[in-house]
């Protein structure tokens, strides 16, 4: 949301300056009000729902701590910044996670499973169902047999309540293939719901992943597809989800450009204001009401 610009006028006299001044001031408690709304300036309390997006370069990782004590992890970045989540894990005093999500089988998204599996209790995996046949979804694979993990594959419509939250599916709807990236297009696309406040983790999904899930649910705080490329975001899902804030996931001076200038350009257009992990992890926090974020503020 902008920020309105209050502007002042020359003294008038010693009444038309108090009343000038008092116009000020309600004005100045008012953009206080709404911006605390909008963006969760308020403070808010740790007990609620707390989203961590990991700096891991260019890659994935996200964590969910729900109020009833369940922890969900969202891909776990490449394989070189592995030991960086299993850090950051263990140092937010996680001890098991309920649920490990494989939104697809790149290995910016997957390369850090194997450690997160051997370092941590895991409840139950879900994967996208896209067989990428690469070694490292083979090496995930490989583990999720060896420790007998529970293993599924959800599709859209499927909602899972953890607490007073839930998880809902939104795509994939149907397998999709013949696209210039069926892994991406494939991608494990989530909405976590807590009160009145929701995230949207869409993965890569790009253009015809978008098609094939159908019109996308209203959101809050959009995780942004596939590190910010112009495949990934598009003006009728922002029409779509509304979000009031992006979250972008992408490594300093990565090679692909990403966040793209158009996506970014969009964004501006929306009035979507724009976090990224590039400028280190992101804390968001909402008691189902409003909410709070700290760090990654202003992407590129």
């Amino acid at each position: 949301m902008p920020t309105p610009i209050i502007y002042a006028g020359a003294s008038m006299g010693r009444r038309s300056v108090k009343i000038k001044n008092s116009l000020i001031l309600k004005a100045v408690l008012l953009l206080l009000a709404v911006l605390s709304f909008a963006f969760g300036l308020l403070n808010i309390s740790d007990d609620g729902l707390t989203m961590y997006a990991f700096d891991v370069g260019q890659g994935d990782s996200f964590l969910f701590r729900f109020p009833s004590g369940e922890n969900v992890l969202i891909d776990a970045g490449g394989r070189s910044s592995a030991a960086k989540v299993v850090a950051k894990l263990r140092s937010l005093g996680v001890e098991k996670i309920d649920i490990l999500v494989a939104t697809h089988p790149h290995e910016d998204h997957i390369g850090g499973m194997t450690e997160v599996i051997n370092s941590f209790p895991i409840g139950k995996i879900w994967d996208s169902g896209y067989n990428h046949g690469s070694g490292v979804q083979r090496s995930m694979l490989n583990d999720i047999r060896d420790k007998k993990i529970r293993f599924g594959r959800p599709r859209a419509g499927f909602v899972e309540s953890i607490g007073d939250a839930r998880l809902e599916v939104i795509a994939p709807r149907s397998p999709i293939s013949g696209t210039n990236s069926d892994a991406n297009n494939n991608s494990l696309v989530l909405r976590v719901v807590y009160g009145n406040v929701a995230f949207l983790m869409t993965g890569d999904i790009e253009v015809e992943g978008r098609r094939n899930a159908g019109v996308f649910p209203r959101a809050s705080i959009l995780k942004v597809s596939h590190h910010g490329s112009a495949n990934g975001t598009d003006s009728r899902l922002l029409r779509e989800v509304s979000p009031d804030i992006a979250i972008l996931s992408y490594g300093r001076d990565n090679s692909y450009g990403h966040p793209h200038r158009e996506v970014m350009k969009l964004f501006r257009e929306f009035g979507v204001r724009t976090y990224a992990t590039e400028k280190g992890d992101i804390k968001i926090v909402t008691d189902g009401r409003k909410y709070s974020v700290e760090g990654g503020a202003g992407a590129k």
